[in-house]
Parts: structure tokens; C-alpha cells; sequence
């Protein structure tokens, strides 16, 4: 009766080991996974118009579309201000209700100034009554 006592504890005890060791390698590999490389990535073009009337829409239609994505979008800049880190943050022009919210990689912007149009690609993460996209980079010049 001992003796299948101590099997059954010692296999429970290696099954919770196992398992620990398991779940530490998954989250050590996700903890140190490269960033994608946004300006080498295939972009989905859009401009900054219809991707705020596609959230505004159907937002379940348009986080399958466009979530975590990379995207090149075509607008025209509303404001440019930085956030609590210091990055800078553009605001596009998107419909009358919603825009885009872009933050910017780096610290060293060329000059950038409302009503100007440029081509911004980053990744799309959601929608926040403004569309919201991180790792952005400027296209072109």
C-alpha cells in the first residue's frame, strides 16, 4: 500500500515539474521574441478615411481585416503632440467622427506639420473611438 502511494506521489510530483518547466519555456520564448521589422513588412494600403469608416462600421469586420496588421496609410495630419514617453504621437484626419492615433518609433522626427499628407505605415492595434497604431514609421519624404 506504501509503495503505490509513493508512485502515485512521485508521478504527480513529475507531472507538476514537467508542467512548470513547460510553461517557463513558453514564456521565456514569448518574452524574448524579436519585433516584427515594420519597414522590411509587407503593408496593406489604406488611406486613413476608410480605415476610421471601417471601424466605425462594423469594428468586429474590421479587427479581422486590418488588427494587428501592418498598414501603410495615406492622410492627412490633424495634430502632432507627444505622449508620457516622449514619442511623438501624429493625429490624422479620418471621418468626422473618429481619426487615426499614430505613435511614432524614435525619438528624432523630421519637420512634421498639420494639413501636411504623408504615408505612415504601422501596426493597427484596435480602435478606441480613434483608430490606434503603434511602431509607426514615415514613408517616403
Amino acid at each position: 500500500m506504501k509503495s503505490s502511494r509513493k508512485k502515485i506521489v512521485s508521478r504527480v510530483l513529475l507531472s507538476l515539474l514537467l508542467i512548470t518547466v513547460s510553461i517557463g519555456f513558453v514564456g521565456y520564448k514569448l518574452y524574448t521574441k524579436p519585433h516584427r521589422n515594420i519597414e522590411e513588412t509587407k503593408a496593406i494600403p489604406v488611406s486613413a478615411r476608410e480605415l476610421a469608416r471601417a471601424y466605425e462600421n462594423d469594428e468586429t469586420e474590421a479587427n479581422a481585416k486590418y488588427l494587428d496588421k501592418v498598414l501603410e496609410i495615406q492622410g492627412e495630419i490633424n495634430d502632432v503632440s507627444t505622449n508620457q514617453k516622449g514619442e511623438p504621437v501624429i493625429t490624422m484626419k479620418g471621418t468626422d467622427l473618429s481619426g487615426l492615433i499614430c505613435t511614432l518609433e524614435g525619438k528624432s522626427v523630421r519637420e512634421i506639420k498639420p494639413n501636411k499628407s504623408v504615408s505612415i505605415k504601422g501596426i493597427c492595434t484596435g480602435f478606441l473611438t480613434d483608430v490606434v497604431l503603434v511602431r509607426c514609421i514615415l514613408q517616403g519624404d
